[in-house]
């Protein structure tokens, strides 16, 4: 590299069709005259990479079939009931060997859950929580607690805009990074956790969940 910009713009254009549009671009700008005037900006040449990010999400997105049903990245041996609550917009599922409970004021009518994770929300669920037919849902799993939080996708395109900023350069050329390295993957990765009861079952059904991503 030249000591100086004028170096480097006499550099670039020296090399003539041989060199990338951008930087015949980039060399006119610094040949123009005072480079603190210039509309080009400059700060993404020095952008360092972004640090690693986790392997694994417990966030999915999935699309409702014609009869309701969402494919979720769980298992069970057997169908089963699943109790459910309704929070405006957001439905929670409970899945088998929770101890965790629908709140009275918010329990909803429970769902049917088949193996191979594939979740039917019914059609009063998804008219009280504003889910279309047919909708994209995005649903949250929590291992520890064994739920399911979902909502139509939609009603969080603003958040997901939001979120792309952060992740974005930062005007004083911070970056914004989540857990990074080995012992973070490790955890991501790690498998859910058998789903029982104490006596292996629930509602008298038996259930083992199991992550099939």
């Amino acid at each position: 590299m030249p000591s100086s910009w004028d170096g480097f713009g006499a550099l670039l254009a020296g090399a003539g069709e041989r060199a990338p549009a951008d930087a015949l671009a980039l060399a006119e700008a610094v040949q123009a005259g005072d480079r603190r005037e210039t509309q080009v900006d400059f700060a993404g040449t020095w952008a360092t990479p972004a640090d690693r990010a986790a392997v694994r999400s417990q966030a999915v997105l999935r699309t409702l079939d014609e009869k309701g049903r969402l494919q979720l990245p769980v298992t069970v041996a057997d169908k089963c009931q699943v109790s459910a609550e309704r929070d405006g917009a957001v439905v929670t599922v409970f899945l088998p060997g929770s101890t965790d409970r629908p709140r009275p004021d918010y329990a909803a009518a429970s769902l049917p859950l088949y193996p191979g994770g594939r979740l039917t929300l019914s059609t009063g669920v998804r008219r009280q929580a504003g889910i279309p037919d047919r909708a994209d849902v995005l649903a949250v799993l929590d291992p520890e607690r064994l739920t399911v939080t979902l909502t139509a996708a939609s009603r969080i395109d603003a958040a997901i805009s939001d979120a792309f900023d952060a992740l974005r350069r930062t005007p004083d050329g911070a970056r914004t990074a989540g857990p990074a390295g080995p012992a973070a993957d490790a955890a991501d990765v790690a498998d859910l956790p058998a789903l029982t009861g104490t006596d292996g079952t629930q509602d008298g059904l038996p259930g083992r969940l199991r992550s099939v991503g």
